[in-house]
């Protein structure tokens, strides 16, 4: 069985690219609830010490620099088959290097213990300050809570963490698709300058993601706003199958390419909160621009086969759905009557649009 450091090798390798000093340590730097000290460690026996080499791999592989790089192999032809994104799905396939995402297990006895609710009292001027922009919309989204062709938004960034020092993120949003019947794992990617990150990232956090969450948590939380209100919902029902959902931006535009109707945030800059702000040029995001060539089915071949494979191991995962947001600027619906300060000109409602589907074939 390979371990973490030979599995990271044999992908460098596959990209003509060699390993960096110390950047092993730096992506796949071990958890404290995996091993608690050096001497714990030598006691443990190689079953566990395998074991805790492929947790470390699975679940911070989508960190790596790699992950996110972009454009083609030096020294091939620039074709798509050379894609760096490309010949690492392929190889996270063809190596069998996915099945290790299948050996995950959650760590949290509670993703549900933030407090997060849907009608707690927020200042839009304060929510703004952050320049976390990102999480900004992402609580926006569930405020929101119903969001057209996405689904029923629950709650934001759902903790994965046992103990402070292990490396998991959070989850951006939870969701429950009610025409599909099944809770969504959610990974928006927003910037105001236009999001540069890869669909081959996207994917596999929200995979990592979905595989450190206990879904069954949801049934079992009695004092969570968001899970009580979602209970309330006519067409909701209680499963056990989920969703990846890959969230995004179209694109951020200028005045004069519509970004006064289209952009999805303009209380961007904190100083200024009051008025529109635009950027500088119209930037279409990472994810949208490999999201149209991925409908082209002669294009992102291996990430697509990726997606395949990931669906194939997980009975519960019923499709991995590419999303594009937008701002419904149309929408006859009221605004979020607990966030104060909120307002048409400068604040919006969101509805959102499937681009792609990739069923399972299970």
């Amino acid at each position: 069985m390979l371990d973490y450091k030979e599995a990271y090798e044999l992908i460098c390798k596959a990209i003509d690219r060699k390993v960096k000093f110390n950047e092993l340590e730096t992506i796949f730097g071990q958890n404290k609830t995996d091993i608690k000290n050096d001497n714990e460690k030598t006691k443990k026996v190689k079953q566990e010490d395998n074991y805790i080499d492929i947790k470390r791999f699975a679940a911070n592989f989508y960190k790596a620099p790699i992950v996110n790089y972009k454009g083609y192999v030096n020294g091939r032809t620039q074709k798509i088959k050379n894609r760096y994104s490309e010949i690492i799905a392929k190889t996270l396939v063809s190596d069998d290097f996915v099945k290790e995402w299948s050996k995950l297990k959650p760590v949290r006895p509670n993703h549900f213990d933030t407090g997060h609710n849907h009608s707690e009292s927020v200042d839009i001027n304060k929510l703004q300050i952050s320049n976390r922009k990102e999480e900004i919309l992402a609580k926006l989204l569930f405020y929101q809570r119903g969001v057209k062709d996405l689904g029923y938004i629950f709650d934001y960034q759902t903790p994965l963490k046992a103990v402070k020092s292990d490396s998991y993120g959070k989850i951006d949003l939870l969701g429950y698709n009610s025409k599909d019947k099944c809770y969504s794992i959610i990974e928006l990617k927003y910037r105001p300058s236009g999001s540069e990150e890869t669909l081959l990232r996207c994917v596999l956090e929200a995979y990592t993601y979905y595989k450190l969450f206990d879904l069954n948590q949801i049934e079992s939380a009695q004092d969570h706003n968001g899970i009580t209100e979602l209970r309330a919902l006519k067409d909701y029902k209680h499963t056990k199958n989920a969703e990846l959902v890959i969230l995004f931006d179209e694109k951020s535009c200028i005045v004069d390419d519509g970004g006064a109707e289209t952009n999805l945030m303009l209380r961007i800059v904190p100083k200024d909160a009051s008025n529109p702000h635009y950027p500088t040029k119209t930037v279409e995001s990472q994810q949208y621009k490999e999201c149209k060539e991925l409908i082209d089915s002669s294009k992102h071949k291996e990430l697509q086969t990726l997606c395949e494979e990931i669906l194939a191991q997980e009975p519960h995962l019923k499709q991995i759905r590419f999303v594009v947001l937008r701002a419904d600027t149309d929408s006859k619906s009221s605004y979020p009557t607990n966030i104060k300060g909120w307002s048409r000109k400068l604040d919006r409602l969101y509805r959102a649009e499937t681009l792609l589907t990739i069923p399972s074939k299970g």
